[in-house]
Order: C-alpha cells, then structure tokens, then sequence
C-alpha cells in the first residue's frame, strides 16, 4: 500500500474546491469551500443542494458590544444552456465569537427544485464588512438525470456530523440533521467519514418488499484494491427511496488517494448499482508505523525485488529524474526504453544503496522519497505527464516542499501563476545547501494543470529577469525595451509584490 505525507503549506491544493487567503490583504479573496449534491423524491421531483463553508479567519469582523462577528454575502446564479433559471442572494451571520484568533467557520445549505439538465452554477462571495476585498468566484457545472423508472442514486454526501432531529430544517433527510463536510481532504483530527446516500426505484427494480443489501467500502484510488478493514453492509427492504446514514472509523487509514464505494446488491448477490466518492488522507501518525514496518522488515534489493509489474518498475526508474546527476539520467533514459524488469530492479537498488552509503538505510531513504513521488502525482500532475516530470513536481523533489508557496488563479490580466520561496534548501542532485532562492511558475496554456518554470534565481535554473511578461496576457506593452522588466498597465498586480515578500 503507498503512502505519503502532505505539506502543511501544499494542504489548500489537494482540495476539490479551494480559494486563495492573504492574511492581512484588502485584496484578498474569502476563504471558502463549495460543494454540492443531486437528489430525487418519490415523486420524481429532482432537488440540489449547495453546501458552503465559510472560513472565518478569512473575513473582516464587527465588533458587536465586547464580542466580534463576520457577515458574508452570497449571490447564486443557476444557468441551464446559458439561460439563467435561478437566483438567489442573501446574507449570511457567522457566530458571534471573543477573539479574531478564534474566528470559527461557519455553514450554509441551500435547496433548489430543478428539472433534469445539465446546469452551470455560479456563486459570489463578498465580505460584508469588507467590501474593498475582491469577492471569491465559483462556478461548477452540474447534472441532474432522474427517471421513475431505473434503479439511480443520489450523489453521496459526506458530513461532518449528524445525529436524529427534533426540528426539520434545511440539514434535515430522513429524520437526521446532517451537517455537510465540503472538502474531499481529511486530515488527521478527523476520526471518521460519515456519509449520507439514497438509492432510487429500488421497488419497481428490485421488486416490492424484496430484501437488498447496501454494501460499503473503501479502496485504494490507484489500482482499486479494496482495503478489507474498512466497510460494512446493511440490509434494507426495496422502497422509492432508500436512505444509507453510516460511518467509517479512519483513524488508522495511511495517508493516501481512496474512494468510498457505495454498491447495491440483490438476494442473489449480483451487483445493480455502483457509487464512488474520491477523497484524500492525511495520517501522518499511520504513516509512520507502515513505515517503521517496512523498515524493520525489508531491505531495498528485498522490496523492489517483489515487484514484478513493467509499468510500476518503470515509474520506480523515472520518478528518481528529478534528484539524478547526469550519468544517472543517461542511464534512466536507457532503462525506461529497455522495459527489462530485473535490469530496472538492479538499477533502483544500485541508486538508493550509493545514496544511503555507509551511513543510512536505503530503504528509509527511498521510502521517503517515494513518499514525496506520490505527493507530485496528486498535486503537480500536467496533462497525461506524471507530477514528477512536470515543472512543479520536479523542483518539488529535487529541492522540496517549499517554505512559502503563493498561487495567483484569477488576477486580473494575469494567467495563473505561483511563486515558491524556500528559505533554506540543499539540491537532491549534488548536495549543495542554498538560502532564500525563488522559482516562478505560469500555466499559459489555461486547458491544462500544467505550470511551466519561467524564472528562478537558483543556480543552474532558467533565469529570466523579464518574467513579468510572461505571466501577463497578451500585454506586450515595454517588451522593446531591454531595459524594462515589467509590462505597462501593470500597476494594480500583484506579481511584483509577491516576488518581493512572498506569502
């Protein structure tokens, strides 16, 4: 099973959802994460639901008499074919809080009646105490496809919390308040993954009152292996509706990429309906006892020794580019050709041994590093390339996690960018320590994730002093003048500050 550990700093971009927060900026955007669900009633009445949680660390506060309280206001724009067929705009209260360090999260579900079609929703975000701050824009397509007919779902819902109601309000489905998780990234705090589901026309498919079972599990996201330790099954009787309210323990989950299944089966056991929820998981602390294990238990020569796959040799061969001196990638280059499985094997057990020398242990060394791999495939993948040879990915391992990390996604004028700060580094390749080096992403293509390096002050690295022209779009404005960095009508950006004082 792999494992890996997420950076505290790369947290905000394994979320589905995610919005940039600047501490102390005007311009800053709030801090919020979206999602949101499809479901039907016995009348064949589709419905969605908006799920938000407002981060109130991200917003302005009003001192209210001795207490303090954020306000929020949200404008919501459904499209179905580019016609607008809903809006809604409303306020929003955070709770009344003592302290701006302790500003809680805050919230809000909404429901919307809506025929079957494919839709675009677009919400607005704007502090009410702050309006200078550029308001948080989202916008998600979404598709509602019911009938009366077939055995269909819900979407899968994952909480936070619930427990029975004693008032029906807004949170409320078959007699439970439940209160929406909005991320698909669990860390370690959280113990469990509770779920909400419903299945549909189990009656008219299954047949009435015939006995069916909800089985649940989770499997590992890469390869589909289903993690026995974690699932259940409840048996129901076919009805219109069918909800499914459970609960997973995650305490002892390594961290990883995984899918909720959710299946519906038959007496006879055959499969009528299958449902995948995708999340991820931060456990640092199971990390370490699966790591100490294959430590304890397993020299190099011994774990790459029992891998027999041609694709995953491969990739054990390329994803050591990124920390190879030039002898090495000659020979990494020469292998990933060949596909000769033993001789890729005495290739990683050569490279981690030379690294580890006398004085570590090459498994310790290549569980660490194939730990970081897995963090490139998940955040830095580009298109169909692997996260370790895109840009991104391959200063990721040759230099690591970085102290400071700024993502620009929706600047005016500009195309995506980062900027990375490490305040003290060494180089994978050679050794070498450095301080207070940059390195300058941009994504210009726009139909991709792919951020390519336009400028870095390490040595070694493309260096371009007029990066600034290449973040901005289509402004070409002073580029004949060799002597200018950064284009005219630029004034109002931020690449220049954020350079300058990373954050």
């Amino acid at each position: 099973m792999n494992w890996f550990t997420l950076h505290k700093n790369l947290k905000s971009a394994v979320l589905l959802i995610f919005a940039v927060y600047l501490s102390g900026n005007l311009s800053a955007q709030v801090d919020a994460y979206y999602s949101s669900g499809v479901f039907n009633t016995p009348k064949n009445e589709p419905f969605i639901e908006t799920y938000l949680t407002i981060v109130g660390k991200s917003l302005t506060a009003k001192r209210i008499e001795d207490k303090l309280q954020n306000s929020i206001n949200v404008e919501l724009k459904i499209f179905k074919d580019s016609v607008l067929v809903k809006v809604n705009k409303y306020n929003l209260l955070g709770p009344i809080f003592p302290s701006s360090q302790l500003a809680p999260s805050f919230i809000d579900n909404q429901r919307y009646s809506l025929p079957n079609g494919n839709y675009i929703i677009e919400i607005s975000l704007q502090d009410n105490y702050e309006p200078a701050r550029k308001p948080l824009l989202i916008k998600a397509p979404l598709k509602i496809d019911f009938n009366a007919v077939d055995l269909q779902s819900s979407s899968i819902q994952a909480l936070e919390s619930f427990k029975k109601s004693e008032n029906e309000s807004a949170i409320t489905k078959s007699g439970y308040d439940l209160v929406p998780y909005t991320a698909n990234y669990y860390p370690e705090n959280n113990k469990q993954l509770a779920f909400y589901f419903e299945a549909y026309n189990t009656d008219k498919v299954l047949g009435v009152n015939k006995s069916f079972i909800f089985s649940y599990y989770l499997e590992i996201n890469a390869d589909r292996t289903i993690l026995n330790n974690y699932g259940a099954f409840k048996k129901q009787t076919t009805a219109a509706v069918n909800p499914l309210l459970a609960k997973l323990d995650i305490s002892k989950l390594a961290s990883g990429n995984y899918n909720l299944v959710i299946q519906v089966k038959d007496e006879d056991n055959k499969l009528h309906l299958e449902k995948k929820y995708f999340f991820q998981r931060l456990n640092t602390t199971a990390d370490k006892i699966e790591r100490q294990r294959y430590n304890n238990e397993q020299s190099i020569a011994e774990y790459v020794g029992q891998c027999n796959n041609l694709d995953t040799l491969k990739m054990f061969v390329e994803c050591l580019w990124p920390i190879a001196n030039s002898y090495d990638k000659e020979r990494i280059i020469n292998q990933s050709l060949g596909k000769d499985g033993q001789i890729m094997k005495n290739f990683v057990v050569d490279f981690w041994e030379r690294r580890a020398a006398d004085t570590a242990n090459p498994i310790k060394l290549w569980a660490a590093y194939y730990k970081e791999v897995q963090q490139t495939l998940i955040l830095f993948k580009c298109g169909k390339q692997k996260g370790y040879y895109s840009d991104r990915g391959r200063v990721y391992l040759q230099y690591g996690a970085p102290s400071q990390r700024s993502q620009q996604n929706i600047e005016n004028n500009t195309f995506p960018y980062e900027i990375w700060q490490y305040y003290r580094t060494s180089d994978a390749v050679n050794g070498q320590f450095f301080s207070n080096k940059k390195f300058v992403f941009v994504n210009n293509m726009l139909g991709d994730d792919c951020f390519k390096l336009i400028h870095s002050d390490m040595r070694g690295e493309i260096n371009n002093p007029r990066w600034q022209f290449e973040v901005t779009r289509r402004n070409n404005n002073g580029l004949g003048d060799l002597d200018n960095t950064t284009p005219a009508g630029t004034e109002y950006n931020q690449f220049n500050e954020i350079y300058s004082n990373p954050r």
